[in-house]
């Protein structure tokens, strides 16, 4: 093989493997530097501990456990 030929091939691998690596950056959430804080409180049915995102707050919901319905309760109501 020429030189030429070889750095041509050492470029695409380069780039193969950079895009692998961006693939999988992306596909576990990237890079946020807002990761997301849970809070969690207990199920009013069957008692399961449930989590939440501050964002949920006052909305409605099903457990995953009993498939009861739920209210996400004010953070200052969450258990730990």
């Amino acid at each position: 093989m020429s030189g030429e030929t070889t750095l041509v091939l050492l470029a695409v691998a380069a780039l193969v493997l950079a895009g692998g690596v961006a693939y999988w950056v992306v596909r576990r959430g990237g890079l946020r530097r807002d990761a997301a804080t849970f809070h969690h409180f207990r199920c009013p049915n069957c008692r399961r501990r449930l989590r939440y995102q501050s964002r949920q707050v006052g909305h409605t919901g099903q457990c995953s456990h009993c498939r009861g319905p739920v209210t996400f309760p004010p953070v200052s109501q969450s258990v730990d």
